[in-house]
């Protein structure tokens, strides 16, 4: 399901529409928590419409960007055009090992199929001392986007709707969780860093559109329900768009938090 959503040119396009500035935002801590500068060489992983290749080259590193999905490859072109990009498995990569001095993925393990064996692979890669970082979305109970989203889900929509199965998509955001599994992968000083990241909309109702059109897990949740209890779902976003965004000239700002992970290859 995740890969043939993200190989969907449309969905691809609609991540970078509805997702960008939250993605800028964590591009920036990303590459200053690799400390990403001339001479370092950078694998982006998962590396989406190319936010974060873009800003590392911004920095001066040498970039390689990898993703599964040739559409995400086409847009990541056009944004950083002085990458290098590859189309490959971030689970098994052709990469020899400690080929990078870090790594850097923007919300791209929450799409691992195994994110154990995804950071097991991500040391490999990295030289020794090397570092990675990585974002996550506060999930179910946060106080924003997705938070709203899996409320008004569970609230108004139809529960016999599900997903097929998969790790919880926002696992790693708990440190708990996330600390053992990065030592357990090869990695030492483990950091977790709360990020208030924003989504912009153009209007209250765009939130929902935002989710039905740019990201594969909440699309497929929301495709199957009825189109009476779709509308119910949009209404519910956008009265939180209204009562908890902030109103700015060109649209609203939407709460959307996520958390930023680092760590130093043993």
């Amino acid at each position: 399901m995740e890969h043939d959503g993200w190989t969907d040119p449309a969905t691809a396009q609609g991540y970078a529409d509805g997702f960008d500035l939250a993605t800028k935002l964590v591009a920036k801590w990303l590459s200053e928590e690799v400390l990403a500068g001339p001479n370092v060489d950078v694998l982006d992983l998962c590396t989406g419409h190319g936010v974060v290749a873009r800003e590392l080259l911004e920095r001066q590193a040498n970039v390689t960007g990898l993703d599964f999905s040739p559409a995400m490859i086409a847009l990541a072109r056009q944004a950083a055009p002085g990458a290098t990009f590859v189309q490959g498995d971030a689970m098994a990569m052709t990469f020899a090992d400690n080929s990078f001095d870090a790594v850097t993925i923007g919300f791209g393990v929450p799409h691992f199929p195994d994110p154990e064996q995804g950071l097991r692979e991500v040391a490999r890669v990295l030289k020794p001392g090397g570092r990675i970082a990585f974002s996550i979305w506060r999930g179910k109970a946060s106080k924003g986007a997705f938070g709203w989203l899996f409320d008004a889900i569970g609230r108004l929509g139809d529960p016999t709707v599900t997903l097929p199965p998969g790790p919880d998509a926002h696992l790693l955001a708990d440190i708990n969780i996330a600390e053992p599994m990065l030592e357990k992968t090869g990695f030492t000083g483990i950091k977790l860093s709360d990020v208030a990241s924003q989504l912009w909309v153009q209007g209250p109702e765009a939130l929902f559109s935002a989710f039905d059109e740019g990201a594969v897990r909440a699309a497929a949740l929301l495709g199957a329900q009825s189109e009476e209890r779709r509308e119910a779902i949009r209404a519910d976003l956008a009265a939180r768009v209204w009562s908890e965004g902030t109103k700015v000239e060109s649209g609203f700002l939407v709460p959307a938090p996520s958390v930023l992970l680092s760590a130093v290859k043993v």
